[in-house]
Order: C-alpha cells, then structure tokens, then sequence
C-alpha cells in the first residue's frame, strides 16, 4: 500500500503461476483446466498463468489474500504430480494468450486477403 500525505492507495496485484509437468503425472490439458476453473489465465512470459485478484489489496489483506489463492491452488492441483511455483505482485506488464491468439486470427485474415487480392 502507498501512501501519499496521509491518503491510503490501495494496489491491484496479480498471482503468478509457473508449472513444472511430471511424465507420471496428469496431462498438461487437465492442468490448464484445472487453473482456468481457478480462475487463471494462461499467458506468455516467464510465468505460465496470472490470477488477477478482483479487489485491492492493502498491507493488512495481502497475506489474506495469498492464503486463499494458494489454498485454492494447492487443493486443485492435489494429486496431479504436477509442481507449482506462485508469486504475488502488483499488476504489471502481461499478454494474455487469448489476446496473441486473437492478434495471430487477425493476421491470417489479413494474409488471406493479401493471396485472395494477388491471385485476382
């Protein structure tokens, strides 16, 4: 939390999962599943999935809030021989995989059009 001339800001802070796979262990398609019903996101990056906490989040609630999700984290992915690693920060720079994807559809749309205009 910052605080500028006596005035609490609260931060938004952003959950960050990276997953190991085990060979022994669950498919990385239930995996994923398991992360996206948690409600993460897949993304590109050094990390593999961001959660964006709704609420802000104070001095006094960040720990609140990292046992939840941890919790929440720990029971979905109980069982599946799966490692994790989370990190809690405030909200910084990310690309959601549904925006590359969509960027990537928008491109061959483009291209297609380019080859349709050339071979008239």
């Amino acid at each position: 939390m910052f605080s500028i001339i006596g005035v609490n800001m609260m931060t938004r802070y952003v959950t960050r999962v990276t997953v190991w796979f085990n060979s022994e262990g669950a498919s990385p398609s239930e995996v994923v599943k398991k992360l996206t019903e948690l409600g993460f996101e897949p993304v590109r990056g050094e990390y593999d999935f961001i959660y964006e906490h709704e609420d802000e989040i104070t001095d006094t609630n960040i720990g609140t809030a990292i046992l939840e999700i941890s919790r929440a984290l720990h029971i979905a992915l109980s069982g599946l021989s799966v490692l994790y690693n989370l990190d809690t920060h405030p909200i910084g720079d990310y690309v959601p995989l549904r925006v590359i994807d969509a960027e990537l559809a928008e491109t061959r749309r483009e291209l297609e059009e380019i080859e349709k205009e050339e071979a008239e």
